[in-house]
């Protein structure tokens, strides 16, 4: 077990940060953690603003995780057969990187592991990765968001996803 430090996140810590709000003025109090909500935070902090953000849980595990994923790329919604719902992705991406926030919001490359297992399963799996990665850039591509802004998916050897990591 780990030794806590006195930044880390733990209930003593979330206790400790409860009571100094509880008795400090602030300008801005945001209710939630997710991706919303620390972008709020992110944005009155760099307009000079004291902020208190509160989170029932931890960092990003809320609402705006389980509803539109306005940054998210809509990959798992792909796996589930929801195009609707990952072309509505693609397009609120396309605003918030293009238009409404691209000061807070920016593109980052994921790396999808490549199973090494020979047998079919294995095959399966890679093969519809791919195919979703692909109809996710095509997805991309039709919310006229170019691949200057999101890069297009790449594979890569382990050594370049050592070096990434």
């Amino acid at each position: 077990m780990l030794d806590a430090r006195p930044g880390d996140l733990n209930a003593a810590s979330r206790a400790r940060a409860l009571a100094h709000i509880t008795e400090h003025e602030v300008d801005v109090l945001v209710i939630g953690g997710g991706i919303t909500g620390a972008g709020v935070a992110l944005d009155a902090v760099t307009r000079g603003l004291s902020v208190a953000l509160v989170e029932a849980r931890d960092l990003a595990s809320g609402t705006s995780g389980y509803s539109s994923k306005l940054v998210h790329g809509g990959l798992h919604y792909l796996a589930k057969g929801d195009v609707a719902l990952a072309w509505e992705s693609a397009v609120e991406r396309e605003a918030l990187l293009r238009r409404i926030a691209p000061h807070l919001v920016q593109s980052r490359a994921f790396l999808v592991p490549k199973f090494r297992d020979g047998g079919i399963r294995g095959r399966i799996e890679d093969a519809l990765t791919e195919i979703g990665i692909r109809l996710a850039d095509v997805l991309r591509a039709l919310s006229r968001l170019p691949a200057s802004v999101l890069p297009r998916p790449r594979r890569v050897d382990a050594r370049a996803a050592r070096l990434l990591a």
